[in-house]
């Protein structure tokens, strides 16, 4: 019996405090027009945020897929700019070489410029030193004249 009445006696403290618990429930408040108006404004503006962050987002990336794509064709552009300076470069390198020839000729020429002048000049003081002799381009017959 012991059994039961330890039961029954808790059974019984229970109810007593039952009486005694105040039971609450929450009830929302009641909000006037400005304060409904406020909270639909907040949500509203969050979620233009959130959009306005996506749009970011995305515009980013698509500004730097449209970066890429510029770098790779003014990496494309100097690639084609470089082959074109190297051909240019090859044609200096052509017209250098025939400039080159051109001198060395030019100064060939010179050097026989000067040696037949040098011989021409020796030729006349050869004559001048024979004094009377006569040229060996004038005819005899125009030496007198």
């Amino acid at each position: 019996m012991t059994i039961f009445a330890t039961s029954a006696a808790r059974w019984l403290l229970q109810a007593a405090a039952a009486h005694d618990t105040v039971i609450v429930r929450q009830v929302p408040p009641v909000q006037s027009t400005f304060e409904q108006i406020v909270a639909v404004a907040s949500g509203i503006s969050t979620l233009l945020v959130l959009v306005l962050v996506t749009g970011l987002v995305v515009a980013m990336l698509a500004v730097r897929r449209s970066v890429r794509r510029a770098h790779e064709a003014l990496d494309s552009r100097i690639a084609e700019f470089g082959k074109r300076v190297d051909d240019f470069n090859d044609l200096l390198g052509k017209v250098h070489k025939k400039a080159d020839a051109i001198v060395e000729v030019g100064a060939m020429a010179a050097d026989g410029l000067k040696w037949g002048a040098q011989k021409i000049k020796e030729r006349r003081s050869a004559q001048e030193k024979d004094d009377g002799a006569e040229s060996p381009y004038l005819d005899s017959t125009d030496a007198g004249k």
